[in-house]
């Protein structure tokens, strides 16, 4: 069997398995055993926080990645032409990185107290701006004028 097969089965298998997890101590366990137990609480709870987690700490090192390579990153002198004009690149990547570290911060404390705004600010702001691509794609088919002319169709 081609390894890349391979791969797509083992990724296939482990999908899966995470989603029966993600499932079964989500939703169907806190219904099953009911919302009294302490450790059905707290499973349900880490099983929504872990891949929250996950997408927001990704998002936000993807944001720190991009400030700290602006600051980093060696570049040829600029044009005389240029030199007047002030550059703020290096401090709007400095902000940029001591926002997205103290964004991680704040998101890990508050998973690690278990509250539950921790998880639900990343996911209202994450489901705003998927329905604003939406609505955007929406409005844009919408407001499109058509390229062919009427007696064409």
């Amino acid at each position: 069997m081609p390894r890349a097969k391979l791969y797509g089965y083992v990724a296939l298998i482990f999908s899966l398995v995470l989603a029966f997890f993600f499932l079964y101590f989500g939703f169907y366990l806190p219904v099953v055993d009911g919302f009294l137990s302490q450790a059905v609480v707290d499973s349900a709870y880490y099983t929504l926080a872990v891949p929250s987690a996950l997408l927001v700490l990704v998002v936000l090192g993807t944001g720190f990645w991009i400030g700290w390579t602006i600051l980093t990153i060696k570049v040829a002198p600029p044009m005389p032409e240029i030199v007047e004009k002030k550059d703020y690149a290096k401090f709007k990547a400095f902000l940029l990185c001591a926002a997205t570290l103290a964004l991680m911060v704040l998101f890990a404390y508050g998973v690690y107290v278990k509250s539950y705004w921790a998880l639900a600010v990343p996911a209202a702001a994450f489901t705003f701006v998927i329905l604003g691509m939406v609505f955007w794609v929406g409005l844009a088919i919408i407001t499109t004028r058509r390229t062919l002319p009427e007696d064409k169709k």
